[in-house]
């Protein structure tokens, strides 16, 4: 591999990266418009067993309900493993750990397991045309309150 080629697929794996993070900060957040841009027109988003969501607009729709319940959320992704990244196309797992806080239920929920993507460049930006949501592991706790010395983040 020549060192162009190799520094193109670089900046592929920083602009990827960046989407896969930009995720969470637009679900942590409740920005609705960056998580309408990180995803394809025709994007699926598939939680398992038959719970799948197919297109931008549905997209905003299910990301709306979901953080709806939740007082706070918090995403952390960590490793991003590559498993392809040819010209345009990549597919990555992406390990991720969020919890999730529900002040009406006085409940927290801590969930890992990963990403599983496949995101396609589309000029602007890489995009998530497929998203798997597979889950290793949930922990439900109860909620504590949050010590006054500390502020939240605004969340949309």
């Amino acid at each position: 591999m020549s060192a162009q080629d190799r520094a193109a697929e670089l900046a592929a794996r920083v602009d990827i990266a960046d989407t896969v993070y930009a995720y969470s900060r637009g679900i942590d957040r409740c920005d609705f418009a960056l998580l309408a841009d990180l995803f394809t027109e025709d994007a699926t988003f598939d939680y398992g067993h038959g719970n799948v969501t197919r297109g931008r607009d549905a997209l905003g729709e299910l990301f709306r309900g979901a953080t709806g319940r939740y007082t706070a959320t918090n995403h952390h992704c960590s490793t991003i493993n590559y498993l392809r990244l040819d010209a345009g196309r990549a597919e990555t797992i992406t390990y991720v750990y969020a919890f999730h806080e529900n002040s009406e239920t006085d409940l927290q929920l801590h969930v890992w397991g990963n990403y599983e993507d496949v995101l396609v460049d589309e000029g602007d930006r890489w995009r998530i045309a497929e998203r798997r949501v597979r889950i290793a592991g949930v922990r439900t706790t109860g909620g504590e309150p949050l010590p006054e010395r500390f502020e939240r983040y605004a969340r949309g």
